[in-house]
């Protein structure tokens, strides 16, 4: 019974994609017949008998047009028979036989377009769409395969229909081109279905391929494990991409844990790097006339209440383990009843576990530090700029740089 009700529900998606494909042919001949006619077409034909073009021509008009299957059949036929090296001829041909409702000769104007054309996309996709219909799978899957290749637009809607016909991962990973963009799309349909076994699989048979990777398109995965509370897979995720990708290994300190604590980089904004959000009341820059070291640092310009100043980065730890939270701040005409602090806190339980001194005033840059130990179950922390109160008014400009987190000397 389930295998029945599988059988049914990919006849339905197949035949939902060769609709697809009918409705994009139709759009096709709608332009190409809008300033043709039945009797302008056979007068062509009757001129020049042995031109596929014209018979093919007054084929589309009757099928698309007139929705005059059977009257357009004959010039199908015939076109094939003058031009049999023509795919679109044999597909054209193809639809002619589907809406008549002839299965199997349908079936072999299809395969015979596959054979005058094998690389095409559009024959490619209109094969596997038929293969579907009749639920031959291998031959379905090589022909999305030979579409995808073809044609990187045709990769998410193939993989979406196969997904939706099949729900077989490891079948549709097998043929994915070798194109990391290609797996990148098959990982977010996975997680997209929660299917976390096959994203990770498809991850590693990524990075195999030794292929350059966008890493901007890459690091959502590790934002979905994260956000999974999968912490160990998403470093480990982090750590292949940093090893594969120089313009991420910029954003390391051997030294130190935090990611880019100089703000040295262009903001990620995703994996383990600095993000930002926007907040009212604030304004967040990357300044390079002012800095504690290296050529820029982060300025935060205030005005409004604000408590959350929307910079946040999380950081991979150990449970039960001391570290040192620093960083060098500066500040101009800083006024409010209490100012900005860096703090520290389990990413997922949201449990604080330090912060640094407040900055307020005008100030020189100093350094601001706090110390603190990771709660048994904590492996990731988040690092924000905050302050606490949050309900009160601040104005003025504040300077961070060189953001550190490292394990606490043993004394």
């Amino acid at each position: 019974m389930v295998a029945k009700v599988r059988s049914v529900g990919v006849v339905c998606i197949a035949f939902a994609a060769l609709y697809a494909w009918i409705a994009a042919r139709s759009f096709q001949a709608a332009r190409l017949g809008a300033s043709l006619d039945v009797p302008s077409l056979q007068r062509a034909i009757a001129l020049a008998p042995g031109d596929a073009v014209h018979q093919d021509l007054l084929c589309r008009y009757l099928l698309f047009d007139k929705q005059a299957a059977a009257a357009a059949l004959p010039y199908c036929q015939r076109a094939t028979e003058l031009n049999p090296y023509n795919s679109a001829y044999w597909l054209d041909l193809a639809l002619a036989y589907y809406n008549t409702g002839a299965e199997r000769e349908q079936q072999q104007a299809i395969l015979k377009a596959v054979s005058v054309d094998p690389m095409t996309p559009d024959v490619a996709w209109t094969a596997a769409s038929f293969f579907l219909t009749q639920n031959k799978i291998p031959e379905a899957l090589h022909q999305f395969s030979v579409a995808m290749r073809g044609d990187p637009a045709t990769v998410q809607p193939a993989l979406d229909l196969c997904w939706r016909a099949l729900h077989d991962a490891h079948a549709i990973q097998t043929i994915l081109p070798p194109d990391p963009e290609a797996y990148l799309q098959f990982i977010r349909l996975m997680i997209a279905n929660q299917q976390w076994e096959a994203a990770q699989q498809a991850w590693s048979a990524m990075l195999q391929l030794n292929r350059p990777i966008d890493y901007r398109q890459a690091l959502f995965y590790v934002d979905a494990l994260v956000q999974k509370h999968d912490t160990a897979h998403a470093t480990e995720a982090w750590k292949q991409l940093v090893s594969r990708l120089p313009v991420l290994a910029r954003y390391l300190d051997a030294n130190d844990l935090v990611v880019d604590g100089g703000f040295e980089q262009p903001i990620l904004n995703a994996g383990f790097g600095w993000r930002y959000s926007p907040q009212t009341g604030r304004t967040i820059a990357l300044d390079p006339d002012e800095h504690h070291s290296g050529s820029q640092s982060l300025s935060i310009s205030y005005n409004g209440i604000v408590g959350d100043a929307g910079v946040l980065q999380y950081v991979p730890v150990k449970p039960n383990t001391q570290y040192v939270l620093s960083a060098w701040t500066k500040s101009d005409q800083l006024d409010g009843a209490n100012g900005p602090v860096i703090a520290v806190a389990d990413a997922y339980d949201g449990k604080p576990l330090a912060h640094t001194e407040e900055t307020l005033g005008t100030t020189t840059w100093h350094r601001v530090e706090a110390t603190f130990q990771t709660g048994a179950q904590t492996e990731l922390v988040t690092i924000r700029l905050i302050r606490d109160p949050a309900d009160t008014h601040l104005k003025g400009k504040l300077w961070i740089d060189d953001i550190g987190l490292r394990l606490r000397p043993s004394l």
